[in-house]
């Protein structure tokens, strides 16, 4: 909509529409459609915009910051909610597999089953069914894996050990610091905060008063890398 200015000359200060050229007016700013919008008995302004409009350069908007370009003009557009079903679905599986890879995937028993195989971190119900199968038979995963497969059985004769290499994973933290920790040893260290929580904490803080030697030096070895399935 095009109109007249009634006063020529006066400095335009409203930004809420384009600039005019000379007398004349492009829009309806808000203001201006709010009176006239009650002065015939309306709620408001009748004038809304009937379309959204943006520039983009090789993707990149040039009318706009990017997440106003994103916010306003592109994710409230059907086509592209619709289109992106698959990516948010995507994410979210990929989001939901990434959790499940950090948590304690085996069971929680009251004593040892004679009939599971001991390894340095848990009891093995039937490594020929292990998630990382060896070339040469059986299972071919880091002892520190154990804590992820479902085959894994934890009892409170495992407790101190346990405790005691999430107690040594958190002072390597400290020590190496967040990206390297990160590459190697984070997903650990989040199992065993996760049985950790299943366990209880109060349970967890006094099984670190039951390391034993034998403990200490298996989870040296573990830390240190020397200790191979």
């Amino acid at each position: 909509m095009v109109a007249r200015a009634h006063q020529i000359g006066r400095e335009d200060q409203d930004l809420d529409r384009p600039r005019k050229v000379g007398p004349l007016f492009f829009g309806v700013p808000k203001d201006d459609g709010g009176r006239w919008g009650r002065s015939h008995g309306l709620g408001g302004s009748p004038f809304q915009r009937t379309r959204r409009t943006t520039v983009t350069r090789e993707g990149r908007p040039l009318q706009h910051a990017q997440g106003t370009h994103e916010s306003v003009y592109v994710l409230p557009d059907k086509r592209v909610q619709e289109a992106s079903r698959g990516v948010f679905e995507a994410g979210a599986l990929d989001a939901l597999e990434q959790a499940r890879s950090v948590v304690f995937d085996g069971q929680l028993s009251d004593e040892p089953n004679p009939d599971h195989q001991e390894t340095a971190t848990v009891d093995c119900e039937d490594e020929r069914t292990s998630p990382w199968p060896s070339p040469a038979g059986g299972c071919g995963a880091d002892f520190l894996l154990c804590l992820a497969c479902r085959n894994a059985h934890v009892h409170p004769g495992h407790h101190p050990r346990l405790a005691h290499l999430h107690q040594q994973l958190h002072s390597l933290r400290s020590a190496l610091g967040t990206r390297a920790f990160g590459e190697d040893w984070n997903d650990h260290f989040l199992r065993l905060e996760d049985l950790r929580d299943r366990i209880g904490r109060a349970a967890w803080q006094a099984a670190l008063a039951q390391v034993g030697d034998g403990d200490r030096a298996v989870v040296r070895l573990l830390v240190k890398g020397d200790l191979a399935p």
